[in-house]
């Protein structure tokens, strides 16, 4: 499923993580994989800890940062998606 503007994002219960220096590192319980995130993708983990909709993810990120809305949401989307491809979050519409 390709993650969209009206999609629920939420993190996958699966995963372990700790927050260094405002930097996330998780591992997959499931494959035992390790990730790095920087800090923006930090506040989106952050974000997602409730399910959430890209939509008003987006919102609250250009808030946040000095991002237009339409850069936010294409940056947004391709990240999500690629968590998701690596079951680290789970998407719904």
């Amino acid at each position: 499923m390709s993650v969209t503007l009206s999609s629920i994002a939420q993190r996958n219960s699966e995963i372990v993580e700790a927050n260094i220096d405002g930097e996330t590192v998780m591992m997959s319980i499931e494959n035992g994989n390790y990730y790095g995130l920087n800090t923006i993708g930090s506040k989106i983990w952050e974000h997602i800890d409730t399910p959430l909709s890209v939509a008003e993810l987006c919102d609250r990120l250009t808030e946040e940062y000095d991002v237009s809305l339409s850069q936010c949401q294409s940056e947004v989307i391709a990240f999500l998606n690629s968590l998701n491809e690596q079951s680290i979050i789970m998407v719904t519409d």
